[in-house]
């Protein structure tokens, strides 16, 4: 790759005179396919220039500005986007974008909504830590399914494969509309959306009405959002779609005791749909004895190929012989590894636990429907 990088230089560019000086070089540059502007602040004029620079650039591939906005007005954020877009759409083969680390929020969803329900080249987006909440998820959501029918109409070879969008508060409001979009597409191979703040009703939709059209998923990240058994169950049910999937990540998801067993199970019913996992992180989950025997039993019959089996946190002494039983099950594959089980729980009382589960498994999946339609 040919590249033009400012990366990480703490730049405060506002005018087109602060710019220039890095757009002369960057225009200089013959068979230009990444540029890399995270780090740096850039002003309104700024980012005037800069769309100019990169105008019907063909061969730029990969946009990088992550940090690119900080200090800035609430605004000037919209305004510099309202300026970078058009220009972007004209580079018909830049296909990876990444706008992490920017407080977009409501207030700069407009110009990004339009942008990425239009931008058809789009394979791979990445948007952490940008302060969208539920409203302006939702409307990501629907800008991506947008972009679906735009592929379709242009008839567009390539395929959103990686959507990245953790830390932005997208909550059970938003999973509607994901759900529409992964299921438009249906070609996603990578999907994170870590600490979102996504509940059981939420995951649990998402699961079941979007993901079982990715068929060629590789790598699932939920981590730190609230599964409980409904989740858990929803996962359980999906998980065998999935033949291509390497990383599973469900770490900090309150999975729950018998959420365990119901992942444990699915390992195991899932067969050979499942053997090509090679990561697979459950730390913090409350997973007790018979969900680590049933997760044990799924890993020697199932999945022959695991790396990392992440099991820290959870509700089961470290020494005892499941945990024998995979770390010897390890050594005579002569590949995978457990994480070290440094800050296990105490396993809860039955009683606990038969309460707890008695109430998730009959009033709340009698009362899904409902708390869909409420928290969406």
């Amino acid at each position: 790759m040919t590249i033009f990088s400012l990366a990480n230089k703490s730049l405060k560019l506002d005018s087109a005179e602060d710019i220039k000086p890095y757009l002369d070089e960057l225009m200089a540059i013959e068979g230009l396919t990444q540029i890399d502007l995270s780090g740096n602040t850039y002003g309104v004029e700024a980012c005037k220039a800069l769309a100019a620079a990169i105008t019907d650039k063909q061969t730029l591939k990969v946009a990088n500005l992550a940090d690119a906005f900080t200090g800035r007005l609430k605004d000037e954020i919209p305004e510099a986007l309202e300026a970078l877009f058009p220009a972007m759409l004209t580079c018909k083969n830049l296909h990876t974008i990444n706008l992490s680390d920017n407080a977009l929020g409501l207030a700069a969803v407009d110009p990004l909504e339009s942008f990425l329900s239009k931008h058809t080249p789009l394979q791979h987006l990445i948007l952490a830590n940008n302060g969208f909440g539920p409203f302006a998820g939702a409307r990501i959501g629907k800008a991506l399914e947008d972009l679906a029918a735009a592929k379709k109409a242009e008839n567009v070879e390539a395929k959103l494969e990686t959507v990245v969008c953790g830390r932005n508060r997208l909550e059970n409001g938003s999973m509607e509309a994901w759900a529409k979009f992964v299921a438009a597409h249906g070609t996603l191979k990578e999907i994170r959306l870590y600490q979102n703040g996504i509940r059981q009703e939420g995951v649990e939709h998402f699961l079941t009405e979007g993901l079982p059209a990715c068929t060629n998923l590789e790598r699932l990240d939920m981590q730190d959002n609230t599964f409980t058994v409904v989740g858990s169950r929803a996962l359980a049910k999906v998980i065998g779609n999935w033949s291509n999937l390497k990383e599973l990540n469900v770490s900090d998801c309150l999975l729950s005791a018998r959420g365990g067993e119901l992942l444990g199970q699915a390992l195991i019913d899932a067969g050979e749909s499942i053997n090509s996992v090679q990561i697979l992180r459950l730390q913090y989950n409350e997973i007790e004895l018979r969900g680590l025997e049933l997760i044990k039993k799924g890993v020697e019959l199932n999945i022959p190929a695991l790396e990392l089996l992440e099991l820290n946190g959870n509700r089961f002494p470290e020494d005892h012989e499941f945990i024998d039983a995979l770390t010897e099950l390890f050594e005579e594959r002569g590949v995978g590894e457990l994480d070290d089980l440094d800050d296990m729980e105490e396993e809860s009382s039955d009683e606990e636990e038969s309460d707890e589960e008695d109430e998730e498994d009959d009033k709340e999946i009698d009362e899904l429907a409902t708390k869909i339609t409420k928290d969406l």
